[in-house]
């Protein structure tokens, strides 16, 4: 670990010429940047409400350990489903930085209301791995905040976000047969009446805690497989 941080760190010479004083002149310094590897796994999944102990960071600066430091800000709140993040910052004398971080997904086990991957199809595209959140309406509905599985924001126009909003919210109802309908219109700026889209039908699997939607994409069909999110 320690050879590979050798190669990474990258060093250079600032010359400090004087204006006025003689003393400084042809001197040089040389600068080390630090450099940090992420320990343990990322992502990390966690049940509702449980903790979690950070594995924390190996940093190194001109060949020495300086994990103790490292800067570490968290906004982790295992008490709420959602995608958080454990930075870790590193830094020389110089205020030259190394930065690196870690995901953590709070997840739901015994809730529809949780975080899903999102996968779209159809004939000519094929997209996966988009976060999908799904939470409770508390009215026997529920939110889904985005009815193609990611299409558009994690497939066609990935980084678009948030300055235009590809997500086509919708709210959902299932039914005690586990199929799903429609409970309200596709809003958000780019589906209010530029595109029409609909569910042609869906289903969840209690089992799988998946959901397959069929749905349809201004005339293209399209399927959308939400799987949730587990440890």
């Amino acid at each position: 670990m320690k050879r590979l941080a050798y190669l990474m760190a990258l060093v250079f010479a600032i010359s400090v010429t004087g204006c006025d004083d003689d003393s400084t002149a042809g001197l040089t310094r040389i600068t080390y940047y630090p450099t940090i590897e992420v320990l343990g796994t990322s992502p990390v999944v966690l049940n509702l409400g449980e903790t979690y102990d950070d594995e924390g960071c190996y940093a190194e600066l001109n060949g020495e350990d300086v994990s103790d430091e490292v800067i570490v800000t968290s906004n982790i709140n295992s008490s709420e489903v959602g995608e958080y993040h454990i930075s870790y910052a590193a830094y020389n004398e110089d205020g030259f930085s190394a930065t690196a971080s870690r995901t953590v997904y709070v997840v739901d086990p015994n809730s529809i209301a949780t975080l899903y991957w999102g996968e779209s199809m159809t004939s000519t595209r094929h997209y996966y791995d988009a976060l999908i959140y799904i939470t409770d309406n508390g009215d026997g509905t529920y939110h889904l905040d985005d009815l193609m599985g990611g299409f558009q924001f994690n497939g066609l126009n990935p980084g678009f976000e948030p300055t235009y909003d590809f997500h086509a919210e919708v709210d959902i109802r299932v039914n005690d047969d586990n199929s799903v309908e429609l409970a309200s219109e596709v809003g958000s700026w780019y589906f209010s009446g530029s595109v029409a889209l609909g569910l042609t039908s869906g289903s969840y699997d209690p089992a799988t805690r998946t959901f397959t939607l069929n749905v349809d994409y201004g005339g293209t069909p399209m399927t959308v497989i939400l799987s949730a999110i587990s440890k």
